[in-house]
């Protein structure tokens, strides 16, 4: 078999082994990734490809000898350097600018103080926890989130709903005093305490945070009475479709503004395709894909993920690993959405997902 047939072969073989779509330049996106770095964590980072797929591919190329895994290490064999040579596969440049890393942006002084006084509230944050499938970015993220939004006219004097915020945006938000009105919606009681009882020491006027579980209707009082949405929902096509339309739900009509993220440590390019179909059929256009804009920060329930037991390597993350690309999307087209009750429906996983 020829190495041209062979990339072919582990796409094939991947994509029935794991359900998932595998291209043969996603064989080459793992390859080029473990040229760079040793550690599986990091593969899957620069990859950017689904936990299970880069986790079943690193599997089958070691099988074949192309790949050692040896004291934790993932790494290419003397036949796998041959072989990425004799396909002109080279490790991967990323060409990052050193300062703002990609985002585009940067935290200037206009921020500096509520992003100080938002560093000290964070250190007292709940942690992530499982029950509520969570994982919260770094403080930078959340204020380059702000930075980003403002940048577009999405901040300042606006009306803002947060719908559901382990990242702690909604506080952020109404730490800077810029939008005229910030409303929170979250399931976790220990957030929702959190933040009113941050709001209430500062005086906070500006933010109202509610207990809500977003897979209930949003209240009437809530519907059509925002300019702008925040969001990070679960990454299935149904989970997206159901939480980004409740945001859309919430904004006045033409012109609003949404932001969420999406990985590709759980959502193929493939996938990508039909999230961003969902957006379309929501009489939203896409403005803006920053990929890698939101770092978060190790969560402490690795171990009981399944991207754990794909791992072929059994050892925690030590650096941060799990990003996403910043979306914003822009009513153009006002479709009648419905405010129908999840609660029952199976939205939360299909074969990417691997964070659970």
């Amino acid at each position: 078999m020829n190495s041209m047939n062979k990339i072919k072969s582990y796409a094939e073989e991947a994509a029935r082994n794991t359900s998932i779509v595998v291209r043969e330049r996603d064989v080459e996106r793992v390859l080029a990734a473990i040229m760079l770095s040793s550690n599986f964590w990091k593969i899957v980072q620069l990859a950017e490809e689904p936990v299970p797929m880069v986790a079943e591919l690193i599997q089958l190329m070691a099988r074949d000898g192309l790949i050692a895994i040896e004291d934790n290490d993932i790494k290419l064999t003397q036949e796998g350097e041959a072989f990425c040579k004799a396909e002109r596969i080279e490790a991967l440049h990323t060409h990052l600018c050193p300062t703002c890393k990609g985002r585009t942006i940067v935290l200037d002084d206009s921020l500096k103080r509520p992003y100080e006084k938002f560093l000290e509230l964070h250190q007292e944050r709940p942690e992530a926890i499982r029950q509520y499938d969570q994982a919260y970015v770094t403080p930078e993220t959340t204020f380059a989130r702000i930075s980003l939004a403002d940048g577009r006219g999405d901040i300042r004097g606006r009306d803002i709903i947060v719908l559901g915020d382990d990242d702690m945006v909604a506080l952020a938000l109404a730490i800077t005093k810029l939008p005229r009105r910030v409303v929170m919606l979250e399931i976790d009681e220990r957030i929702v305490d959190f933040q009113k009882k941050k709001a209430a020491e500062l005086g906070l006027s500006n933010l109202e945070v509610r207990r809500h579980d977003l897979r209930k209707p949003l209240p009437e009082d809530l519907l059509k009475s925002f300019d702008v949405f925040f969001c990070d929902p679960p990454e299935t096509v149904a989970a997206l479709a159901a939480f980004v339309g409740r945001g859309v739900a919430t904004l006045k009509g033409m012109g609003g503004a949404g932001y969420f993220g999406l990985t590709s440590s759980e959502s193929s390019f493939v996938k990508w395709r039909q999230l961003e179909q969902v957006l379309i059929n929501k009489g939203l256009v896409v403005t803006d894909i920053i990929r890698n804009f939101n770092e978060y920060v190790n969560w402490n329930y690795a171990e009981e993920m399944l991207a754990w037991k794909l791992a072929p390597v059994k050892v925690k993350p030590v650096d941060n690993w799990y990003y996403s690309s910043i979306f914003r999307v822009e009513v153009v087209e006002e479709i009648p959405l419905d405010n129908e009750d999840l609660t029952d429906s199976d939205i939360y996983n299909d074969s990417e997902s691997s964070t659970v």
